[in-house]
């Protein structure tokens, strides 16, 4: 069911709780001792009566990404966001999260938060003692941990980019503004980071040929980023094809799928893109040599035309904002017509 579905079942779910609610106050007489009295002067007031009575009425039920019907406050007060994407997420929408995951180094505010441990090692004795009232979590990253997530008995909501593999970061954002009541909030961020992005895709486009990308992970085997990520997510913002195809094996439960030199050398995009493993500038040159110097890689375009490029180490959805990941991969791009 993708997000536009979702949000019709979730309607069709209120009103029919709207009917019952209804239904129940039809058969109810009006007497003069139903008349409402305020009794609060005389009776001390039960703290966790007035937050059941509110919890009832002011929440509201929706299905999550993997068909769950979650019932979550109208208006969340402490929400715990388990991938720093969705941390920044909030933040865009003005919101301060309780907690963070460790990956987390982006904003100084997000990185003094409380940590709940990793995002694929989350510590549920720290979810507990922060008492969220929405948590946000990632099927990739803590799919496999939904049944613990739900025993805490704080609502949880999942986002799965496999549903609808088209969603890009700013669809999640608003579905997410839309989850939260701040579509005013999301709107604005929304065509701030367009247009934003929308300078540096016009200038690659005049400035350059390039078309197709792929950005790559180095290690025992190549993975590369998937366009439903937030690696992927920058290349669409400039304008360019990831040549990594959707459903991948993998794709499920990780950002980066198996993407052997065989397979990049029949997409042969127009630019290589690897991550850089660290901030040492003489590692990161000694990465770049290993590829260029490869045989395997000569018959590569990008390679040809020095093409192949280790990104910044801080294009990272950990740490760097939208807004640096796009410039700094926009940057590296440009770099190749200066």
């Amino acid at each position: 069911m993708n997000r536009k579905n979702k949000k019709l079942a979730a309607l069709v779910l209120s009103v029919m709780m709207l009917l019952v609610i209804c239904s129940g106050c039809g058969n109810q007489q009006a007497t003069p001792s139903s008349i409402p009295v305020d009794v609060s002067a005389n009776q001390p007031s039960s703290g966790i009566e007035e937050s059941s009575v509110a919890t009832e009425s002011e929440s509201k039920t929706v299905v999550d990404d993997l068909g769950r019907e979650v019932t979550i406050p109208a208006k969340p007060q402490r929400i715990l966001a388990l991938v720093s994407a969705r941390m920044e997420d909030l933040f865009n929408l003005g919101i301060t999260p309780v907690g963070k995951v460790d990956e987390y180094k982006i904003r100084q505010e997000g990185i003094d938060l409380p940590s709940v441990g990793s995002a694929t090692n989350i510590n549920i004795e720290a979810i507990y003692q922060l008492k969220p009232d929405l948590i946000i979590a990632h099927s990739r990253n803590q799919g496999s941990i939904a049944e613990a997530l739900e025993e805490t008995g704080f609502p949880v909501y999942y986002f799965d980019p496999v549903v609808d593999t088209e969603t890009s970061e700013d669809d999640v954002l608003m579905f997410l503004a839309d989850l939260l009541g701040k579509k005013e909030e999301a709107d604005a961020y929304v065509s701030h980071i367009n247009a934003f992005a929308e300078d540096y895709k016009e200038q690659i486009a005049a400035q350059t040929d390039i078309k197709t990308a792929v950005i790559i992970r180095d290690g025992d085997t190549i993975t590369a980023a998937q366009t439903a990520s937030g690696f992927g997510s920058v290349l669409t913002a400039l304008g360019l094809e990831n040549v990594v195809p959707e459903g991948l094996p993998g794709s499920s439960t990780s950002t980066f799928v198996a993407f052997d030199i065989e397979t990049i050398l029949d997409k042969n995009p127009d630019i290589v893109l690897v991550m850089a493993t660290s901030n040492d500038k003489e590692q990161n040159q000694a990465l770049l040599k290993k590829y260029m110097g490869d045989s395997k890689w000569a018959s590569l375009d990008a390679v040809k035309e020095n093409r192949l490029m280790i990104l910044p180490f801080k294009v990272n959805p950990n740490r760097s904002t939208r807004e640096q990941m796009i410039q700094l991969t926009a940057e590296k791009i440009l770099s190749t017509v200066q």
